[in-house]
């Protein structure tokens, strides 16, 4: 008798005591997200070797390497300080321009250097995929984790800057971590869905830097939020980015607390933004190496 026995088109094993796993696809939006997301925890370990590869080849062969991640800030902080100083209306505020704008520069660099990278990274990681299976959306978080680095030392140059012009350091700047982790879940969101969009559509990265500029100019990075018309302010603060930025500046450098309302209406949105992309981007996940 032979030791195989043909069942109906599959082939099982007698007189063997084998671990059999069953390869399926979810079968619904949800376990997606559950399964996905249960691989992406396993695989942590590749996500931090990658994030530690992109932030070496970002500087790599660079005379200053990572104090590029600080000297780019405030370089446009200086730009920025030198030409809006003179025509926003700061008057009534009671920080330094520069602290106030470096505050919104720091942020917003993170978010444009995070979206920018991590839209051309699955191109460029096009062999790799090939060669090895791993979940793809580690190739744009790892960008993601980068550009956090940058953040951190980002950061730490701002505490500086207060401490230089005598801004307080109050309590409320601890409250700036969970806003900074609900604005890494938004540009997540925003990654996934534009590496999904890259490998079917190469427009994007021609379109991208001007919807990124765009974008800029309707956060209140250069400018205060007092400078928005009335007629416009209810449509402005719909922008997630736009009230992060202005709750994060508010509990770090102004040292009140952020408004409740906007963190839970923020959150939300971010949820169901990196929920809405995750699952665009586990639908084309198949077929990008054949489409890249």
């Amino acid at each position: 008798m032979d030791s195989d026995q043909n069942l109906g088109g599959v082939t099982e094993a007698v007189g063997y005591d084998r671990h059999i796993q069953i390869i399926r696809s979810a079968r619904s939006p949800l376990e997606i997200l559950v399964v996905g997301l249960a691989l992406l925890v396993q695989s942590a370990g590749l996500l931090r070797t990658m994030t530690a590869r992109q932030f070496k080849i970002r500087y790599r062969y660079s005379i200053l390497g990572w104090l590029w991640a600080v000297l780019q800030p405030l370089t446009l902080m200086a730009l920025y300080v030198a030409i809006f100083s003179r025509f926003t209306s700061y008057s009534a505020e009671r920080l330094p321009y520069a602290v106030f704008l470096f505050a919104g520069l720091i942020l917003w660099a993170f978010c444009s250097t995070s979206i920018t990278t991590a839209a051309a990274g699955m191109l460029n990681h096009q062999r790799l995929m090939a060669t090895v299976y791993f979940p793809r959306e580690i190739v744009p978080l790892s960008f993601i984790a980068a550009s956090f680095v940058d953040l951190a030392l980002a950061l730490i140059l701002l505490f500086l800057m207060m401490l230089y012009y005598s801004v307080p350091i109050s309590w409320t700047a601890i409250l700036g971590f969970p806003i900074l982790m609900l604005l890494s879940l938004l540009v997540a969101a925003v990654c996934l869905l534009v590496s999904s969009l890259q490998v079917r559509l190469r427009d994007i990265s021609v379109a991208l830097p001007m919807l990124l500029q765009l974008l800029m100019f309707t956060t209140p990075v250069v400018y205060p939020a007092s400078a928005v018309p009335q007629t416009i302010v209810n449509l402005y603060w719909l922008n997630p980015f736009a009230l992060l930025v202005e709750n994060f500046r508010q509990a770090v450098v102004s040292g009140t607390l952020p408004a409740v309302g906007d963190l839970l209406y923020c959150g939300l949105l971010a949820v169901i933004c990196f929920s809405v992309s995750y699952l665009v981007f586990k639908k084309i996940e198949p077929t990008i190496v054949d489409e890249l």
